[in-house]
């Protein structure tokens, strides 16, 4: 994908995500560029596009390579406290979204930010803030789609990935696609809590379900009973104990 940035932002119907563009063919990581420019004062809603992702990173500190053909992105916004625990929520019903808009599939949400259509991963999300004080500075909203790689090019993940071509059997139009989760990603960002919740909530497909939970030293298991609008999982435990679980990495059972 290559992409001109200043056409291309002008073509966007947004106030101010992507606005400020900056695509590159390959980087590292869109995360690093990202948080760089954000230290230097970028404007909220600037994104860095990356053809190709040689070095990423994903959540529990994995790698997150992004082959030619898939979208790789970064978004810095600058949200109040209160905003920044519904990111991964804005983050992931855009994509869902994305997804539904412009190809007819039907993906779900596993808890807390993969997107997966078929049981196979497509989407993983990642966010990262840093604050002044009490109050955050900005925060960083990563994506990384699959578009058109093949299953086979893609990272060996613990979860089995898929990606929007090899379900459609055809390619994907890739400047189409990234138009349309800037503009879904605005507009979310932009709307009332309540709804992003309950619409995030009803796209989970790990409520109701038994799970295991792994952190960066922990692990536990139980029902995924509920979550709440902070975004977090409420895990019944099999002696009738409940946890409120803010981040992990799940295994459906």
């Amino acid at each position: 994908m290559e992409i001109e940035p200043a056409s291309f932002s002008s073509s966007l119907e947004t106030r101010f995500v992507g606005q400020n563009l900056l695509y590159y063919p390959s980087l590292p990581s869109t995360m690093d560029k990202a948080r760089e420019l954000a230290e230097r004062g970028a404007a909220e809603g600037t994104v860095v596009v990356a053809g190709e992702q040689t070095a990423g990173r994903g959540r529990l500190g994995r790698g997150w390579l992004s082959p030619p053909g898939n979208l790789a992105l970064s978004l810095i916004l600058r949200p109040g406290l209160e905003g920044l625990s519904r990111l991964v929520m804005v983050a992931s019903v855009a994509v869902v979204h994305c997804i539904r808009e412009a190809t007819g599939l039907g993906p779900a949400i596993k808890w807390p930010n993969d997107v997966l259509i078929r049981g196979k991963k497509v989407c993983g999300i990642l966010t990262e803030s840093q604050f002044r004080g009490e109050e955050p500075d900005y925060a960083i909203v990563g994506i990384g789609l699959n578009v058109n790689a093949a299953p086979a090019a893609l990272p060996d993940w613990a979860y089995p990935a898929t990606s929007l071509s090899a379900e459609l059997g055809r390619r994907v139009p890739l400047a189409g696609l990234l138009r349309r989760l800037l503009q879904e990603l605005e507009k979310l960002y932009l709307a009332e809590a309540d709804p992003v919740f309950q619409e995030w909530r009803a796209c989970l497909e790990t409520l109701g379900r038994r799970v295991r939970i792994r952190g960066h030293d922990t692990a536990e298991e139980g029902v995924a009973e509920a979550v709440d609008e902070q975004g977090r999982l409420l895990l019944r435990h099999p002696d009738g104990s409940l946890s409120r679980i803010a981040a992990g990495d799940v295994t459906l059972g």
